[in-house]
């Protein structure tokens, strides 16, 4: 298995096993099979910020391709970018007829999800506002390539991975993250649950080595494992999280001790994290005994359950369900 990413256009996860923008990867003849599959007689190109980079005619795609020597001789981003043409609105109404959806690419024969005809003419007009084809061209070609590295370095660090952004929507997973999924749930990656799992506070108790360590880690019931959550910074900006699987943790967690990450929280927030960290602590110094629990927080019984069930701690184990 390789790397995954998953393409928030339109929601679906692709498999990495090699370059997915080397441009020797696809053949130009490629993107005719785009135009008949999909029967339309046209093809946006977009950059990967969804900007429209051009269009392509099937005609003119066709015509191109009469001369297969030459066209033999260019890559695939060079044959797009050649091809890829601005259109005025009056040029676009000629040629799209009644087509209402159109599948988009992106320079190097990627599909890049749908686009609907509306949002088709407003990049269209958009696009008269200056000439920045060239230029964004380039810097696509340049991040797809630095991508690529990145998924690749990723890869190959030998410790289970998964990025989100901002959002909490997969960005990335690797072979090793994969591994640890199935093996702790027996099923492959499920991108909900991990997403859903990993956002939801409930189901993540922080951790630390000892009493005011800075070194702080999650414990995630979902997935029964320790990680570390390190923030991805682009400019300054905090646009996402990597989650670092720690195996060292998850074989001697009898070193962790709860800890409260009380920043950015309202004062009622403090106070019920403070509360749960107190009874998950004492339910373990008491081996699980409720009673003996209720009597040393000097509480009820009855008060001590209702607590319990609130935080969804499980006194099985003294975190939560």
């Amino acid at each position: 298995m390789g790397d995954k990413d998953r393409n928030e256009n339109n929601g679906i996860v692709k498999e990495f096993n090699e370059n997915p923008y080397n441009p020797e990867s696809k053949r130009p003849e490629e993107i005719v099979r785009i135009f008949y599959i999909n029967n339309v007689s046209i093809v946006p190109v977009v950059s990967k910020r969804g900007m429209l980079l051009g269009i392509l005619r099937k005609d003119e795609v066709i015509s191109e391709l009469s001369d297969i020597e030459r066209v033999n001789k260019q890559k695939i981003d060079q044959f797009i970018k050649k091809l890829a043409k601005k259109m005025s609105l009056d040029e676009l109404l000629a040629v799209v007829g009644r087509q209402k959806e159109f599948v988009v690419i992106n320079l190097f024969g990627e599909i890049h999800g749908n686009w609907s005809r509306l949002k088709l003419f407003a990049a269209c007009e958009q696009g008269k506002k200056g000439d920045y084809l060239n230029e964004e061209i380039e810097k696509q070609q340049e991040e797809q390539i630095l991508e690529w590295m990145i998924y690749l370095i990723l890869e190959h660090i030998p410790r289970p991975l998964y990025a989100l952004n901002n959002k909490g929507k997969t960005i990335f997973y690797n072979s090793y993250f994969e591994e640890i999924f199935e093996n702790q749930l027996k099923r492959d990656v499920d991108i909900k649950l991990v997403e859903e799992s990993l956002s939801n506070s409930n189901k993540n108790e922080l951790y630390s080595k000892k009493r005011g360590s800075k070194e702080v880690y999650f414990y995630n019931k979902d997935m029964k494992f320790y990680y570390e959550k390190v923030p991805l910074v682009s400019k300054g900006e905090i646009v996402g999280f990597l989650i670092y699987y720690d195996k060292s943790l998850s074989e001697d967690s009898s070193v962790m001790l709860p800890g409260i990450d009380m920043e950015g929280m309202s004062l009622k927030k403090m106070l019920e994290s403070i509360e749960r960290l107190l009874i998950v602590e004492a339910i373990r110094g008491n081996s699980y005994n409720l009673k003996e629990v209720a009597k040393n927080l000097r509480v009820t019984e009855q008060f001590l359950h209702k607590r319990i069930e609130k935080y969804g701690i499980d006194i099985k184990r003294g975190v939560e369900k």
